[in-house]
């Protein structure tokens, strides 16, 4: 069912393409230009600090591959004490269901599946990001924990460009049932962008209102810029 949603929701009849194209103009200027310090930030940490069903959460994080990819992935799902595996993969990318918004006051979880070179740079801060919000721990001091992993070397920005998938999009869930009750952002592609900014782009509120469709970065989630992503919204 929830694998279904992440395809049907690619194919979109004019109606739901317009509909689109409003939803990606809003979300982006909110994770692009909204408020990036913690005291500006809504506490929505209650919100995704849930744990479903494994299996339901095992779906939910598979929902964002392509069909193709979805049996060889690696599969981590959340509990208790963070994150652990579910399965081992063959193929190389790694899938769960994000839960880092709420370090820009976001509520919706993400269900992701990284690359290969995802895998070593960005999946590592978001199992660490698991464990720090089902530790309890606020906003404040996830941040100050990932910076001085980078600081450290206990993390690191990605060797080469790669790609996320999140056809299923951020959604909220049922905190029971795992059921999807909203597409906060649409599906899209994510590409390893560290470092990169939306005037690199030549992007800008003002041209995004003009073309709805445009690429942008995003650098508001765990790591910042050091794991920042070009993200891209298909539309066919």
């Amino acid at each position: 069912m929830l694998i279904e949603i992440g395809v049907e929701a690619l194919s979109m009849s004019t109606q739901g393409y317009l509909k689109t194209l409003r939803l990606v103009f809003t979300m982006v200027m909110t994770l692009s230009f909204g408020p990036a310090c913690a005291e500006d930030v809504r506490d929505t940490r209650a919100i995704l600090n849930i744990v479903l069903p494994p299996d339901i959460e095992a779906e939910l994080a598979l929902s964002a591959a392509p069909p193709h990819l979805r049996a060889g992935a690696t599969i981590y799902v959340y509990g208790e004490t963070g994150f652990t595996k579910f399965r081992d993969g063959l193929n190389g990318f790694t899938c769960l269901v994000n839960r880092d918004a709420f370090l820009y006051g976001g509520r919706s979880v993400k269900p992701t599946c990284w690359d290969e070179e995802g895998r070593t740079s960005y999946v590592p801060v978001m199992l660490r990001v698991g464990e720090l919000l089902a530790a309890g721990k606020d906003v404040e001091e996830v941040r100050e924990d990932i910076e001085t992993g980078f600081r450290e070397g206990r993390f690191h920005r990605p060797q080469r460009t790669g790609i996320a998938y999140m056809l299923v999009g951020d959604v909220d869930v049922d905190a029971e049932t795992g059921e999807i009750t909203r597409t906060a952002f649409p599906g899209h592609y994510m590409i390893y962008a560290p470092g990169v900014t939306n005037s690199d782009l030549g992007y800008s509120p003002e041209a995004s209102r003009i073309n709805r469709s445009l690429p942008f970065i995003f650098d508001r989630g765990a790591g910042g810029s050091e794991l920042a992503y070009l993200i891209t919204v298909p539309f066919h």
